[in-house]
């Protein structure tokens, strides 16, 4: 189950650093080495052959992934902090610069008065 939930996660990374290269620049890469030999159509809910040979950068991030497992579970779990210290501190830098549109009168009354009534009563 973890290489199938693995190799979907590679193929996302794929597309999102495919995607990453041709909005940086004008290079145009072949669709032949970019893609995956299948797709799935949602609209028809079939397996439809691309024409692709292969995915060249799902296979590249698998590979660095693959090497620094290799390298060591230290290593990894260093990779790790650093990421999660880099989405903490872009979701912090986020909440301080965004903080002075807060109104804080919309909190007010925090919990409103109930105005229902009581089904059990």
């Amino acid at each position: 189950m973890y290489q199938v939930t693995a190799s979907v996660v590679v193929v996302g990374w794929s597309k999102h650093f495919v995607h990453f290269i041709d909005t940086l620049s004008d290079y145009n890469v072949t669709v032949r080495i970019v893609q995956s030999p299948v797709f799935w159509r949602n609209d028809t809910d079939v397996i439809t052959v691309t024409g692709a040979l292969f995915d060249l950068p799902a296979i590249i991030i698998t590979i660095a992934i693959i090497i620094l497992l290799i390298y060591g579970i230290r290593q990894t779990a260093t990779v790790n902090l650093i990421l999660v210290v880099l989405k903490i501190s872009i979701l912090l830098i986020f909440i301080f610069a965004c903080y002075k549109y807060v109104n804080i009168s919309n909190y007010a009354p925090f919990f409103p008065p109930n105005e229902g009534t009581c089904l059990f009563d």
